[in-house]
């Protein structure tokens, strides 16, 4: 299979190119995620090696294909997003094969467009977030500040906040100091913050391991077992699950469980796909573990109704990734 790819890279038609296109950017998509070294390296190469030659439906189709695909190489995406818009922008907005110094780049060098599709981009670093404050239009700095994985500084934030209608701007601050505030509890001792007692282990009729072979088997979802859980107030288990869910460490969701607000649970609740229903038997749970009236539930649920699931997502992204650095930067 290899071998007539790379005969196809050899002929320079334009049927041959876009046969080569095509196959390759198939393969590509079915076969990132095998963990086959050799065959994505393959598929790079060749990708990389015709791309000056590509008309501008073949770049425009490998933009759209890939930009969901993390093992294309740094120097295809970087190319890629050098091009105009209408290629670019899938590979703006959300390829992680970009590193923050093509970003940085493109932040620094290209068209407005461009700027607004990174505005976009799940996660932002502060350098890059600093150079589209700076350069970007006024569309540009509205996107900027309404993404919450855009790590803007007080002073660009309020430079750019004072340029939007006084209700926006003031949602978009209240929005960025709760997540702020709940990325920094993270990192805190759970005594040191306002929560309530520790959860513990209890004796349950289906135990936590069984539920997660079960979901991974397929046998059952992820709410039906949240469901069943938040029903028995064991809220242990549904931590495990939800950190097993999100990516996150036990301790951190226990973190967010115990809390008296309802911030940090609602936000991973919401993204993880956890519906209205479910969420209201872990708010009933949470309630009676933190001694609060049903009121206090209902006001949580309520809440949760309007909490946007792409924000939620978002901001889950970005905590993961706070804490990734925190982690390595105390190794």
């Amino acid at each position: 299979m290899l071998d007539t790819l790379i005969e196809l890279a050899k002929d320079s038609s334009t049927t041959k190119r876009h046969q080569l296109v095509d196959h390759v950017t198939e393969l590509f998509v079915a076969r990132a995620h095998k963990n086959r070294a050799e065959e994505i390296a393959t598929f790079n190469e060749l990708l990389e090696g015709v791309f000056d030659t590509l008309d501008e439906v073949d770049k425009q189709k490998i933009s759209e294909r890939l930009s969901n695909v993390t093992a294309t190489s740094a120097n295809l995406a970087f190319k890629l997003a050098q091009e105009d818009l209408s290629i670019a922008q899938p590979f703006l907005e959300r390829s992680e094969a970009l590193k923050d110094a093509h970003l940085l780049e493109i932040a620094s060098t290209q068209s407005q467009g461009h700027l607004l599709a990174l505005s976009k981009r799940e996660h932002l670093d502060a350098t890059v977030s600093k150079k589209l404050a700076e350069r970007g239009s006024k569309e540009v700095r509205k996107s900027l500040a309404a993404n919450l994985g855009a790590d803007l500084s007080p002073e660009d934030l309020e430079k750019v906040i004072q340029e939007l209608p006084k209700q926006m701007g003031e949602r978009i601050r209240h929005l960025r100091k709760s997540n702020e505030e709940l990325i920094q509890d993270l990192f805190r001792d759970p005594a040191e913050i306002m929560a309530g007692d520790p959860l513990e282990k209890k004796e349950a009729r289906i135990d936590v391991r069984q539920w997660i072979a079960a979901i991974r088997a397929g046998h059952v979802t992820l709410n039906k077992a949240i469901s069943q859980l938040a029903f028995e107030k064991n809220l242990h288990d549904v931590t495990v699950l939800l950190g097993i869910a999100a990516g996150l460490d036990h301790a951190h969701v226990v973190n967010m469980m115990i809390r008296y607000d309802s911030t940090g649970i609602a936000t991973l609740c919401r993204a993880v796909g956890i519906p209205d229903g479910e969420y209201a038997l872990i708010c009933k749970a949470r309630c009676n573990h933190l001694k609060f009236p049903e009121s206090t539930g209902s006001k949580w649920v309520t809440n949760y109704h309007v909490l946007d699931p792409a924000e939620a997502k978002r901001l889950l992204g970005l905590l993961k990734i706070k804490l990734q650095n925190h982690q390595a930067a105390a190794a």
